[in-house]
């Protein structure tokens, strides 16, 4: 089923692309829906994408506390045992620990909701060895 988008723009905006799409043969409503899709096709990522960056994340994040052996066993173990019971714990305990290194958050943490395979790359990443380049 088909819906509507509204948006808000000037009218002078609107006017001048109507008037540009009219002298280029081109339906704006067509013209929108194309963006769109273009726009969802470059930046929406598949699983096997947002699994790659999480594992990177969890990588990232061993790094900066020093390595694979600096990761307390017990950190990895109560990672591991939210991801089986409780993802809200999970990513909690996972945004806290960026909060108190001080460090930047990864948008791609957030996906971590997906699941207890999302989650269990990022746990993968912080206990394991670098990742291997894309060829």
């Amino acid at each position: 089923m088909d819906t509507n988008l509204h948006i808000r723009i000037s009218k002078d905006l609107k006017e001048i692309f109507q008037q540009v799409a009219k002298e280029n043969n081109k339906d704006t409503s067509s013209l929108v829906r194309d963006w769109i899709s273009n726009y969802v096709a470059e930046h929406k990522k598949s699983d096997e994408d947002i699994a790659a960056e999480l594992y990177l994340a969890g990588y990232q994040l061993q790094q900066e506390l020093g390595g694979r052996k600096s990761v307390s066993k017990e950190f990895a173990k109560r990672l591991q045992e939210y991801a089986l019971t409780d993802q809200k714990e999970f990513t909690q305990l996972i945004l806290n620990t960026y909060l108190d290194l001080d460090l930047t958050i990864p948008s791609v943490v957030s996906k971590m909701y997906k699941g207890y395979a999302f989650s269990q790359m990022f746990l993968f990443g912080l206990i394991g060895d670098k990742p291997k380049e894309k060829l």
